[in-house]
């Protein structure tokens, strides 16, 4: 048995072929792919920029599908169970994996990042990494299960109460989840501080109290940036040293900051403003045990996926979908490839 793959080639390039399907060991179970989120990383990867991952390989942590195999010794699965996918893999054995912090061990790796990820027609992974789809979730709702566990592992750092008022730096699809996330939370009034006209439209239709257009030449006077030491609570989702100095102005005395957005490289923050302002400044990255809270979050609509999905591709165009998603960031918010 064959299957087709897409593999990232090297700088910027990727190609197709055919492989042998693998057989699940024991504890595994193999997946049809059906539908698969194209990621930021994604693109950091193929560009170089991500620092990890090397060609060539299938790329893709953002899936979907139906269990299509089943190895030895899995239980409580069967073939045509609809599943989504956690990308994180541990050692198992470490202190970290134990308490439920794989996202810690220092051996832990991502299925499309270290190991060979869903940029192809089947896909074999550790039974433990499955999560059943409840039945009014779509499989292109479902890939974005991923990008939302760290969200909402970011929001549990936090905390959070009503009254009080929280900016979102970043108008990328985190920073949309953020904001349904924050409301969610009980965060009385939420700006979303951005650089696209249409994000920031869609942030307000998401929840967003106010939306700020850093970029506009005639900032709309309904929605300026907020004053100084306006916000009690900052979440920093584009990971820039303009953010984050933005960040740390607009907190109050006692504020908290998340980091979230990541630099790429090493940046300069105002370590005394911070330390005199006593502001409590943390990073978050995956956050494997609120994988169930997901899941039934996008099933009861609590937090909307759907209207992050703005362009769809065929599994055969998965090439098509990467060079859109490179050459036209701003018309994107979210491209789901879907096998027909």
């Amino acid at each position: 048995m064959r299957k087709k793959i897409w593999q990232w080639t090297g700088f910027n390039t990727m190609a197709s072929s055919e492989a042998p399907r693998e057989e699940p060991g024991s504890g595994q179970v193999e997946i049809r792919i059906l539908s698969i989120g194209i990621c930021g990383t994604d693109l950091h990867i193929m560009s170089g920029h991500a620092g990890f991952g090397v060609p060539p390989l299938a790329l893709g942590h953002e899936l979907a599908g139906v269990v299509e195999r089943i190895g030895d010794g899995v239980i409580g699965w069967q073939p045509g169970d609809r599943v989504c996918i956690d990308p994180l893999i541990g050692c198992g054995a470490c202190h970290e994996c134990l308490s439920g912090n794989k996202h810690r061990c220092p051996e832990a790796g991502e299925i499309g990042l270290q190991f060979p990820g869903g940029w192809q027609a089947y896909l074999v992974v550790p039974a433990a990494n499955l999560y059943r789809l409840p039945d009014n979730v779509s499989f292109a709702e479902a890939t974005q299960a991923e990008t939302l566990h760290c969200c909402l592992g970011g929001i549990d750092k936090l905390d959070i109460r009503p009254g009080q008022h929280a900016a979102v730096i970043g108008d990328g699809p985190t920073g949309l989840y953020y904001v349904q996330l924050l409301k969610a939370a009980g965060a009385s009034k939420v700006t979303l501080i951005g650089m696209r006209d249409n994000r920031l439209a869609l942030g307000r239709k998401l929840g967003a109290d106010a939306a700020v257009n850093l970029g506009s030449e005639s900032q709309n006077a309904n929605d300026p940036v907020p004053a100084a030491e306006s916000q009690h609570i900052v979440i920093d989702a584009a990971g820039n040293e303009a953010s984050l100095k933005l960040g740390i102005e607009l907190l109050r005395i006692g504020g908290q900051m998340l980091l979230f957005g990541l630099p790429g490289k090493p940046v300069q923050m105002d370590i005394q403003a911070a330390v005199l302002k006593e502001l409590t400044l943390m990073g978050s990255t995956n956050a494997p045990h609120v994988w169930p809270r997901v899941i039934e979050m996008i099933a009861s609509g609590s937090v909307k996926v759907s209207p992050m999905i703005t362009h769809h591709y065929s599994f055969d165009e998965l090439d098509q979908a990467i060079a859109f998603a490179r050459n036209e960031p701003g018309e994107a918010i979210k491209i789901i490839v879907n096998h027909e």
